[in-house]
């Protein structure tokens, strides 16, 4: 049976097609696989478990359904890492922290959301310690959720225009230094499996005389989605519904 990873899937009230593409995805899986791991921003914007719009309910009914075949674990991503423990028990999904090991078929494997091996963006990752600090969050979530929910809107709005007067993307992707400092703290490990970059595919590195390979996530976007599978014969990206 497959172990899954999924990421980037930016769910919300607005992304229908999506949203029922995830679903669809559940469905075809239950039975199927062994595990599943959604490896950060499940959805386009979480800012608290008090969240009550028409997707979170219908994600966590789905999600739900499927973890009585098969267990699900989630990582929190730069737009949902305020998701919590009432969340994800409502989902039924165990809540990993955001560096997490795991072992499949005798080998040792990295799951993270990404983000924080794209060190040449210094501007995100200098707001994303202050965000991922303990207190801030604490703050936040003692906020009204309208309050969170324009905080929220207004820190993309500023993404967006920094997006078009900066050349963002040309920083927002995982470094060379940001895969080594990884493997530093992480020295065993055979293979990465993250997400966030939204840019599918295969990497090599070197690290200690040993060969590592990244496999990046695709994202779901434009009404289609994208997953890696493990299993006893390999590694596989897939399209849905085809492979890549």
């Amino acid at each position: 049976m497959q172990t899954l990873f999924i990421a980037d899937l930016h769910l919300s009230d607005n992304t229908p097609d999506l949203n029922a593409l995830f679903a669809q995805f559940l469905r075809d899986h239950a039975g199927k696989a062994a595990a599943l791991y959604i490896l950060g921003d499940l959805f386009e914007a979480w800012t608290g478990d008090d969240d009550d719009s028409a997707t979170a309910a219908q994600v966590a009914t789905e999600i739900r359904a499927f973890s009585q075949t098969a267990p699900v674990y989630f990582i929190a991503g730069n737009r949902d890492f305020l998701l919590g423990k009432h969340y994800a028990a409502q989902a039924n999904m165990t809540l990993l922290p955001e560096n997490h090991l795991i072992e499949l078929f005798g080998q040792k494997i990295l799951l993270t959301h990404g983000d924080e091996m794209c060190t040449d963006d210094v501007a995100y990752l200098r707001y994303r310690r202050v965000m991922r600090c303990a207190i801030v969050q604490k703050i936040l979530l003692a906020l009204p959720f309208r309050k969170r929910k324009q905080i929220a809107e207004n820190l993309r709005a500023k993404s967006r225009s920094r997006k078009q007067y900066t050349n963002v993307y040309a920083i927002s992707d995982v470094t060379e230094a940001g895969v080594q400092a990884a493997l530093r703290q992480f020295s065993d490990i055979s293979l990465i499996i993250h997400g966030h970059t939204h840019r599918p595919n295969t990497h090599r590195h070197h690290f200690a005389q040993r060969k590592i390979t990244r496999y990046v996530l695709p994202d779901w976007y434009d009404g289609a989605g994208g997953y890696l599978a493990v299993d006893e014969t390999g590694i596989a990206f897939f399209r849905l519904p085809e492979k890549i």
